[in-house]
């Protein structure tokens, strides 16, 4: 392959690893909150603080949310690598342009993404670890233990 200063494959193809790990560390960790939710759901009667249940779902939904970019990210990923692979197979700096931009678009889209999860992250954790008295009295949740 010619010489070009733009297409460093190693740099790109390490890139193209790490977001893949983290990646895949993001679905290992959304599916330990979903758990964590699940067995909120369970133990706290939902039904008496609407802001509580709203919250409770809005957060499956952005769980969700992450588990359907994560794959659409992986897809595109891997299409950048096939690309890269075949430029270095054919020897030609054809594609380099085209595999610098989507590069760059990649790394972007990759940043975007890491705050958006960094920021549902603190959010879920915020939630999780508030004081449950903040969204309903414990008056209503014993004697609807003692009703059931």
């Amino acid at each position: 392959m010619a010489k070009n200063p733009k297409f460093d494959l190693q740099r790109f193809h390490f890139e193209h690893r790490l977001w893949g790990k983290e990646i895949d560390f993001v679905n290992e960790e959304v599916t330990i909150f979903a758990h964590l939710l699940d067995e909120m759901k369970v133990i706290l009667p939902t039904d008496l603080a609407t802001d509580f249940a709203e919250t409770l779902q809005r957060i499956s939904r952005e769980m969700e949310h992450f588990k359907r970019i994560n794959n659409t990210l992986k897809s595109e990923i891997h299409a950048q690598e096939n690309v890269m692979a075949i430029a270095l197979k054919n020897e030609t700096v054809q594609y380099n342009d085209d595999i610098w931009a989507t590069q760059v678009y990649l790394r972007e889209k990759m940043d975007f993404y890491h705050d958006n999860y960094r920021k549902f992250k603190t959010e879920f954790r915020l939630f999780i670890g508030k004081d449950l008295e903040n969204h309903f009295s414990l008056k209503e949740v014993s004697s609807l233990q003692e009703t059931a």
